[in-house]
């Protein structure tokens, strides 16, 4: 037993008694603060696994996601591609029928000329067979040019 050195009796020393009581209340205290930080600590280590496999889901996903816009950036490269062949395609048919429009005028005029030179040399005789039907496809030709001419309108 220690002993206050400054008492000389055989009775323990009040400094003896206290002091082991007065111990107790901060060794409870630094135990239950060394429980929390292991309690805190624990906490975080589950805290960082969860973020961690959310992190890898968040990856996954991001990865799955760049894929799919590589895909559609290579159908929408395509589908440009496809639009621009379409739109040459129609820009040459437009031509092309400008064109064949053209010389359909041509010929009509051309057909009107020598009608009228066939007037000439026979005075207004009745006209043939041939004539009658080259008139008439002339007249398709027109109706067909117009219906175009409409729907292009519309």
């Amino acid at each position: 037993m220690i002993y206050d050195a400054m008492c000389h009796n055989s009775q323990p020393s009040l400094l003896y008694i206290n002091f082991p009581l007065s111990l107790l209340p901060s060794r409870h205290s630094a135990q239950q603060n060394r429980a929390r930080k292991v309690q805190y600590i624990a906490e975080l280590e589950r805290s960082i696994q969860a973020f961690q496999a959310g992190g890898l889901e968040v990856s996954a996903e991001l990865e799955f996601l760049d894929q799919q816009n590589l895909i559609l950036g290579m159908e929408n490269r395509a589908l440009k591609q496809r639009l621009d062949s379409l739109s040459q395609e129609q820009f040459i048919k437009c031509m092309e029928q400008e064109m064949l429009e053209k010389e359909i005028a041509r010929l009509r005029n051309l057909y009107q000329q020598q009608q009228q030179k066939q007037k000439q040399k026979h005075y207004g005789g009745p006209r043939s067979k041939s004539t009658q039907d080259l008139d008439s496809s002339f007249a398709r030709l027109s109706l067909k040019n117009r219906g175009t001419e409409l729907q292009k309108a519309r």
